[in-house]
C-alpha cells in the first residue's frame, strides 16, 4: 500500500473538522485529514445534506471520509458513494463513545459486536478499492480491552491502516490513554498503526512516533487551539527547530480567513454561529479572554464579530501558559456532541 501522507493526520471530529477549519489546518501544516463523522445510514437513504459530506470543496489526495455505522449493506452503499465521489481513502468509525451512536450499534459498540464488525468491514472493502482504514478504541471497558483482537480481524478483513484512540469507551475522553495497548497494536499488526490520545504538544507528538513504533500519531483536541502543531510536529521530526506559538494578530488574522471561508461555504448566518466556538478555542490563554468570549457569544451580525476578533487579537498580550490538550465547554467538561476527538 502507498506511505502515509504524514506521520500526523488530524482526527476527525464531528462538528469541528469541516472544510474551513481543514484549510486552516493545512495553512498551518496539516497534510493528512478526514471529513467530520458521516452517517451511512443517511448516505443510503440518499439525505440531501449528508451527500453534501461527499462534494467537499477541498477533496484531495489528503483527505479521507470517516463513515459510521452498523449495517454492512449500508456501510457498503456508502463506500461505494464516497469512492464515486472521488474519496481515495474511506474509514469506518468504531470508536467513537457518544450515546446516540453507540444506540445504534455503530461506533464503540461495533467492539461488543465482532461479529457485525466483520461483516461491514468486509462489506466496504469489496467497494473500496483505495485505502481502507478504521479506527478504533482499546475496548470497550477496562474489563473487555480487545484492540489487538479487534485489530487483527480488521486486517484480516483486508483493512490497510488500524488507527487506536488508548481509552475505552467507558473512558470516553478522560483518564489516561493507555500507549502500552497502542505498542502492541503496533508490533502486533502488519499494516500500519496510527496512536491516538493525551498529544497537547508538538514534542508529545514526535515523542510518542519515536517511543510506541506507532506509524504515526493522530492529533485531536489541541489542534483546536493551537493549529500549528503539525507544523512544529513535521520540523521537530526532522531535526529543526520549532516555531512556537505565532502572536497574537497571526493567530486573529488566520481565525479571520477561517470566518470568510465559512461565509463562503455555509452563508453569513451559519459562520456567526460556528466560528463563535473556534474563537473561544484560540482565545485560551488570553488576557481578557473569559471576557472576550462572553461579549461574541452575544454578538448577532458577522460583520461586528469580525471586528471584535480583529480587535481582540490586534490588542492581547501573547500567552505564555501551555495550552493543555482538553478542551473544555462552557461547563467545564468536553461536549461528546463534537464527536470524536483525540
Amino acid at each position: 500500500m502507498p506511505g502515509l501522507l504524514s506521520a500526523f493526520p488530524m482526527a476527525p471530529m464531528a462538528g469541528v473538522t469541516d472544510a474551513p477549519f481543514r484549510w486552516r489546518l493545512r495553512r498551518n501544516g496539516c497534510r493528512l485529514l478526514f471529513t467530520e463523522m458521516v452517517s451511512a445510514a443517511a448516505l443510503a437513504r440518499g439525505n440531501r445534506r449528508t451527500l453534501e459530506y461527499l462534494q467537499p470543496p477541498d477533496l484531495g489526495p489528503d483527505l479521507g471520509v470517516q463513515l459510521f455505522g452498523a449495517e454492512p449493506e449500508e456501510l457498503a452503499l456508502a463506500a461505494h458513494a464516497a469512492q464515486g465521489a472521488g474519496f481515495a481513502h474511506v474509514d469506518l468509525n468504531m470508536g467513537c463513545p457518544v450515546r446516540k451512536v453507540v444506540r445504534s450499534g455503530a461506533g464503540a459498540a461495533l467492539l461488543l459486536d465482532l461479529g457485525r464488525a466483520e461483516r461491514c468491514l468486509r462489506a466496504m472493502r469489496r467497494e473500496v478499492s483505495g485505502l481502507l482504514s478504521v479506527k478504533i478504541r482499546t475496548g470497550w471497558d477496562a474489563g473487555s480491552v480487545n484492540a489487538l483482537e479487534v485489530g487483527r480481524l480488521a486486517v484480516d478483513c483486508g483493512v490497510d491502516i488500524v488507527a487506536v484512540h488508548g481509552r475505552t469507551r467507558a473512558q470516553g475522553y478522560g483518564g489516561r490513554a493507555d500507549w502500552d495497548v497502542i505498542g502492541e497494536l503496533a508490533a502486533a499488526l502488519p499494516v500500519p498503526v496510527l496512536g491516538n490520545g493525551d498529544i497537547a504538544s508538538a514534542d508529545d507528538a514526535v515523542q510518542r512516533l519515536r517511543g510506541s513504533g506507532v506509524a504515526g500519531v493522530m492529533i485531536g483536541r489541541v489542534a483546536l487551539s493551537c493549529p500549528w502543531i503539525f507544523r512544529d510536529a513535521e520540523r521537530l521530526l526532522r531535526g529543526e527547530t520549532p516555531r512556537g506559538a505565532p502572536g497574537p494578530m497571526e493567530i486573529g488574522d488566520d481565525l479571520l480567513r477561517q470566518i470568510d471561508d465559512l461565509e463562503s461555504v455555509k452563508g453569513a448566518k451559519v459562520a456567526l454561529l460556528e466560528s463563535r466556538k473556534f474563537v473561544a478555542w484560540a482565545s485560551r490563554g488570553f488576557s481578557g479572554a473569559t471576557e472576550f468570549r462572553r461579549r461574541v457569544q452575544e454578538i448577532r451580525n458577522l460583520s461586528q464579530f469580525r471586528r471584535d476578533v480583529e480587535g481582540f487579537f490586534s490588542e492581547a498580550y501573547p500567552r505564555e501558559v501551555a495550552v493543555e490538550a482538553r478542551e473544555p465547554t462552557k461547563g467545564g467538561e468536553w461536549d461528546e456532541r463534537q464527536g470524536e476527538p483525540a
